[in-house]
């Protein structure tokens, strides 16, 4: 939750400071998500415009960067039940 925070914030001042390319890459799965929606004419204007681009974006990038953490544990979780698949029978 404190990631998704976190990145949310890191998103909407990304969104207020577009004038260099790491914020633009901040906020570019927003951007995505907003061209869908304009293209299928579902946009949203105003307030909704900035939410949909900092929600988005926040949720994308946490999702990368807990990504790793998921796929360690898995292959720990994994490494746990191997051993006990390989006890010979009796």
């Amino acid at each position: 939750m404190a990631l998704l925070i976190l990145t949310a914030v890191a998103a909407a001042v990304a969104l207020t400071r577009m004038n260099n390319v790491l914020a633009f890459i901040l906020v570019a799965p927003g951007y995505l998500v907003q061209a869908w929606l304009f293209e299928s004419h579902r946009a949203l204007g105003g307030f909704g415009y900035q939410v949909t681009m900092v929600g988005v974006s926040a949720l994308v990038w946490t999702l990368i960067l807990l990504s790793p953490v998921l796929a360690v544990r898995l292959l720990r979780h994994l490494s746990v039940l191997r051993p006990l698949e390989r006890l010979p029978r009796r």
